[in-house]
């Protein structure tokens, strides 16, 4: 693979030591590794020298920019050096990596693998020696090497102009996309690459903390986070939530890793003893059994075989995952109106039956007013079923999560829906015969007071402890 030099240097006379190339066969060992280091300890100090004395926003930001190219050009060098080390002694680069470069073996390990899958990928190695790629970008593509061939990936214009122009973040999401779309294992089914991407990992972390990471398809997640809310809004509860104090206990961070442990060891979080054969949630399902999966008319069909499909609660999903429907899945039709109400399809009754769940999660898609997903709602009346003597039909019926319904019951507030006259539907609340307050999901404040900031630290310190509070606890909505 032709490589070029990512360090040359030559001054107006052509002469010196610095202008041999980093990579250059001539002289012996001592001389090419003399000429390294007077070009290494050059650029250390032009770094040095740098002065940002004076300088405005806009020459700030072409500082940063800058640095950011010369790290990209030190990772080069960095990824070629290991490639060189591994050729001279398999296992090496891990430890000059550890020991030289201070890396962490988890960092150095993954250094290692970039460079030995960037020697089977010529135009990603000409892009690195070009210091038009970050490290980070570097790793999403060898991973996406991993699982569609490094042919595949080496050979897309597109994927490598996403790699050159996206920042590190956003482009590893279109690298496992692209992979999923290219699995040749998964025949072209999107839904199956992504269950072949799915991965996990569990280490202890530099802090002698134990680590867990791991991703999964949506559909596999939406599955594995009902089941996890759903246990951790039982923690919640025994911990003394809504009449309680149960963040005294732990706090909701602490209970979603509790709720995984005990799902998965069957054994109490905090004691490690086994679990009563009945410990678990009680009472009614907030949710119907199994997923609510809404799909437009032609994807069943198979008129329209792109239109749309997601997951209530967890979001768009290739329309693959019909193909997994089973006998005992039930199907429900929808029809909607106009406006995107959907039709009455319950009985008059004070709970809302199942048939109406699930006209509400096709309309509200969750909490109307902090947008918690659909799974930790349950149906409310707009108007009081008791007090108001509020129907239970489906334009009375709306989606609210627990913590929000309880904010309106202690503050004797309302929902209020509108539709304008495109048919768009905006949610507020109102103070019993007061004017309403327009929510906004889009910083989840619910129109429940002017600064969404000052709302989440009141109620962070005022939930569970029985006070009034200017709003429901919306980063804490279980």
């Amino acid at each position: 693979m032709e490589r070029t030099g990512v360090l040359n240097r030559s001054d107006e006379s052509g002469s010196g030591p610095a202008e041999r190339d980093v990579g250059g066969s001539n002289g012996s060992e001592v001389e090419r590794w003399s000429s390294v280091r007077v070009l290494l300890e050059a650029v250390c100090e032009a770094l040095r020298s740098v002065s940002l004395e004076g300088l405005d926003e806009d020459g700030l930001c072409r500082v940063a920019a800058g640095v950011g190219r010369v790290t990209a050009l030190a990772d080069a060098l960095t990824l070629r050096a290991a490639s060189g080390l591994e050729n001279l002694r398999a296992g090496s680069a891990r430890e000059a990596l550890v020991a030289g470069a201070k890396l962490s073996g988890r960092a150095a390990k993954r250094v290692t693998e970039a460079a030995r899958q960037v020697e089977e990928m010529p135009n990603v190695g000409r892009m690195v020696d070009a210091g038009e790629l970050t490290l980070e970008s570097v790793f999403a593509l060898g991973a996406a090497a991993r699982q569609c061939g490094a042919a595949v990936v080496d050979g897309s214009d597109e994927l490598l102009y996403q790699a050159a122009t996206r920042d590190s973040g956003s482009f590893s999401r279109v690298a496992r996309r692209f992979a999923q779309r290219h699995d040749p294992s998964a025949d072209g089914d999107l839904l199956k690459g992504q269950r072949n991407s799915r991965k996990a990992d569990l280490f202890v972390g530099s802090d002698g903390m134990g680590v867990m990471k791991g991703e999964m398809d949506p559909v596999s997640f939406g599955v594995l986070e009902q089941a996890v809310d759903e246990r951790k809004d039982y923690l919640w509860r025994r911990d003394g939530g809504r009449d309680g104090t149960p963040d005294a206990v732990r706090n909701n961070g602490q209970r979603t890793m509790d709720a995984i442990f005990e799902l998965c060891t069957g054994l109490d979080a905090l004691t490690h003893e086994p679990l009563p054969a009945d410990d678990g949630p009680r009472g009614s399902r907030c949710l119907p059994p199994g997923r609510i999966v809404a799909v437009t008319v032609g994807v069943v069909d198979g008129t329209d075989p792109d239109g749309s499909c997601e997951i209530i609660g967890v979001g768009p999903v290739p329309p693959t995952v019909l193909d997994g429907i089973s006998p005992d899945d039930r199907l429900v039709g929808a029809i909607f109106g106009g406006d995107g109400q959907p039709l009455w399809l319950g009985r008059m009754e004070r709970l809302a039956s199942v048939d109406q769940y699930v006209a509400v999660a096709l309309r509200d898609r969750g909490c109307v007013l902090c947008r918690a997903p659909m799974h930790r709602c349950r149906v409310h009346h707009i108007d009081e079923y008791f007090a108001d003597q509020g129907p239970t039909d489906i334009e009375n019926l709306v989606a609210l999560c627990s913590s929000c319904h309880l904010w309106l019951h202690r503050t004797s507030r309302r929902v209020v829906r509108a539709v304008d006259e495109l048919g768009v539907v905006t949610w507020s609340t109102a103070a019993r015969g007061g004017k309403p307050r327009t929510a906004d999901p889009a910083n989840g404040s619910g129109g429940r007071g002017d600064n969404p900031v000052d709302v989440l630290e009141s109620d962070k310190a005022e939930v569970g402890g029985g006070s009034a509070v200017r709003g429901p606890p919306v980063s804490e909505c279980r």
